[in-house]
């Protein structure tokens, strides 16, 4: 994850126009921004009121750091993006060990659960970690986003919600289901 956010760092400090101007990701003093604000990504359920959460490490990475960014760079110690980063238009996780936080990113889960927009696709407990997959549905059966929470305990969760052209074989690939949660 260090290696990821050093290079997302390095790109940024190049073209700050990249990084996609949510809430508490404004552009640095003097850089305008390019995006326009059609340029977000379109998700069926909005995580924007942890942009101020001190208590969340948010990370947003828009279509245009995506085209930029080599599939090798996107890494993380939880995920696997690198076998579908030419496929995304956003990914967007979210990471915190806050009792209080964890218990609101769990009313947010309760929330998804009840839309329409969202299908539960995978659901499962394994060593005290719980992963719950939903996905909204494309044309046929492409998937046009990816919802995922993991839980572990009452103090540590993590969200990814990732946009694009997604297919549920995906899943197994980006949660890293063959090595331990």
């Amino acid at each position: 994850m260090k290696t990821f956010i050093q290079t997302l760092i390095f790109l940024c400090s190049f073209c700050p126009a990249l990084v996609a101007p949510l809430g508490a990701h404004p552009a640095p003093k003097g850089a305008s921004s390019s995006l326009k604000k059609d340029a977000r990504p379109k998700v069926a359920y909005s995580f924007d009121h942890y942009a101020d959460n001190k208590k969340v490490t948010r990370l947003f990475i828009s279509d245009e750091m995506l085209s930029v960014a080599n599939a090798s760079l996107v890494k993380s110690d939880r995920w696997e993006f690198s076998k579908i980063v030419d496929r995304l238009s956003s990914i967007l996780t979210m990471h915190t060990h806050s009792t209080s936080t964890t218990a609101s990113i769990r009313q947010d889960y309760e929330k998804v659960a009840k839309m329409k927009e969202y299908e539960l696709l995978m659901q499962f407990t394994q060593n005290d970690v719980e992963i719950i997959v939903f996905g909204v549905r494309g044309k046929g059966r492409e998937l046009k986003e990816l919802l995922i929470f993991r839980f572990r305990n009452t103090y540590c969760s993590r969200v990814v919600q990732l946009t694009g052209k997604l297919s549920t074989d995906d899943i197994g690939n980006i949660i890293q289901l063959n090595k331990k949660l």
